[in-house]
This record gives C-alpha cells, sequence and structure tokens, in this order.
C-alpha cells in the first residue's frame, strides 16, 4: 500500500501559491487607474501652465496698482478741506482693499498651482523653510473643495487648531502638501459615508492641529467617520490595498505618504482609531535633525 503524501507545512513553501484570478484582475484594475492617472497628469499639468501666466499677470498688476493707489492717496492732500475729501479717501480706501484682496488670493493660487506642478516633475525632492500652518489651511481646504465638487450635497465643518509657534520650518512642501491631500481626502470620505448612511443629528467634522514639541511638531488629521477596524489598520500602509470600491482608490495614497513623511523627512507617520467614534492620522516631524536636500 502506498504511504500518504506528506503535506508540506506552509511556513516552509519557498514558492508563494499563483495569484487567483480575482487578485490578478484587480491588479489589472489598478494598473489600468494608474495609467488613466498618468494620462490626466499630463493633461492638468499642461492647463496650470496655462492658467499661471495669466494669474501671474493679475497678481503683478494688483501690486502695481496698491502703488498707484498710494500715489494717488499723496496727491489728494492738496484738495483738503474740500466737501468731497473724506468721501474720496474712503472710496481709495475701500479700493485699496479690494486689490490687495485680489492679489493675495491671486499669490495663494500660485501657490497652489506650482505646488501641483511640482508633483508632476520628477526632480529630487527640495527642502526650504515652509510654514507649516498654511500649508495644512490651504491644502485641506483644497481636499475639501475637490472632495464636494464631486458631491454638491457634502459639508464638513473643517476646525483649524494651530500652533502658532511653529512658524517655518524646513520641509519638502510640494511632496508634504500630497501627504496633506491624501489624509483630508481619506477624512472627507470617510465622513462622507457615513453621512450617507447615518440618519439624525450626525455632523461630519474634520479636525487639524498641529503643535511645537521639544523636539518635533506633531500634526494631527482627525475625522468623525464610522472608525478603522483593526484587522483592517494593520494592512493600510499596503501598497495597493483599499477599502475604497474599484475606481474610487488605487490604494497607493498611504504608502506613498508613510514613505514621504518616515523616509523623506526622517519623521513617522501613524493611525489610531476607534469603531463608530474616529480616525486620527498623526505626523511627527524631528526639530533636531538636519533636514538634507534628498
Amino acid at each position: 500500500m502506498e504511504a500518504p503524501k506528506k503535506i508540506a507545512d506552509p511556513g516552509q513553501l519557498t514558492n508563494p501559491p499563483p495569484a487567483s484570478n480575482t487578485e490578478l484582475a484587480m491588479l489589472q484594475e489598478r494598473v489600468v487607474q494608474l495609467d488613466r492617472l498618468a494620462s490626466i497628469g499630463q493633461l492638468t499639468a499642461g492647463i496650470l501652465h496655462e492658467i499661471k501666466n495669466p494669474l501671474n499677470f493679475i497678481t503683478n498688476y494688483a501690486h502695481l496698482s496698491v502703488d498707484l493707489i498710494d500715489e494717488i492717496e499723496g496727491i489728494t492732500i492738496k484738495f483738503e478741506g474740500h466737501p468731497d475729501y473724506e468721501d474720496l479717501l474712503d472710496v481709495l480706501g475701500m479700493l485699496k482693499g479690494n486689490v490687495l484682496r485680489i492679489g493675495e488670493n491671486g499669490s495663494r493660487a500660485e501657490r497652489i498651482i506650482l505646488g501641483m506642478l511640482a508633483q508632476t516633475h520628477s526632480d529630487s525632492a527640495s527642502f526650504e523653510p515652509t510654514d507649516v500652518n498654511t500649508l495644512l489651511e490651504e491644502y485641506t481646504k483644497l481636499a475639501y473643495q475637490g472632495m464636494r465638487s464631486g458631491d454638491k450635497e457634502f459639508v464638513v465643518s473643517l476646525l483649524f487648531q494651530l500652533d502658532p509657534a511653529i512658524g517655518k520650518i524646513p520641509l519638502a512642501p510640494y511632496e508634504f502638501n500630497r501627504v496633506v491631500l491624501n489624509l483630508v481626502l481619506n477624512a472627507c470620505y470617510a465622513v462622507n459615508e457615513r453621512r450617507k448612511k447615518q440618519v439624525g443629528d450626525y455632523k461630519p467634522t474634520i479636525t487639524v492641529t498641529s503643535q511645537r514639541l521639544d523636539d518635533r511638531i506633531d500634526i494631527k488629521i482627525r475625522d468623525n467617520g464610522d472608525g478603522i477596524p483593526d484587522e483592517v489598520k494593520a494592512k493600510l500602509f499596503t501598497p495597493f490595498f483599499t477599502t475604497k470600491p474599484v475606481g474610487k482608490g488605487t490604494g497607493l495614497g498611504l504608502s506613498l505618504s508613510r514613505d514621504i513623511i518616515n523616509g523623506m523627512h526622517k519623521g513617522s507617520l501613524s493611525v489610531n482609531s476607534e469603531a463608530g467614534i474616529y480616525t486620527e492620522f498623526t505626523i511627527s516631524l524631528p526639530l533636531n535633525q538636519e533636514q538634507q536636500n534628498q
């Protein structure tokens, strides 16, 4: 009688089992998504270049207009005592305020465009003194508006608790803003999914905090979505792992974000969550380490 064959211990297998048809189909879908994203990225870069030039024109002429208003204010002193003198000063003051706001918002739009263009380049990261709080606020709002553009019913309360003591620190800003976008977009998705299925007085909320400590800066992005189960949390930073439906995510955002924070910035990216209550991602950046251009 032939002896039964010994079944190999799975832990001793040297070759992994072949991927199932379902896994192959999922990987193929991911490749299609990435190829589509690459095409969109090229198109977007061209559009951004076309927008950048007229926007730069607007910003420059806004600054020049403020200078001209200052000159006009100097000339109007000659008419002091005229019945309409005070009214003229009021009008010039309002005009100057409006032009200043045009210039400020034009500069903000330019920063966002430059940041997006930088992400289409494959050049090595460049570290520079960066206003972290300004970056957090701008890209959080940008992520929210991006989410809202696809779902007009989506509304979320954005709460900012930003430590003014942080100031400027060395960062690779164009890579770091990608992390902020990824984390806030994930938070928006989480609270929006809970909003769709929950009745009652649920109010989607995302809280962004920053704090300067003795040896590091901590940044926390917290949402009051459904939370993340422990078995999912263990896989979150695995490339191509996603809990979103096909077409909604590539599964690369958190993996790339961890590489940018842990590898490039020598910091750490971690997550805490409680099912049904919250999810909070924490970025820790060291202060006592000289950042080197990568």
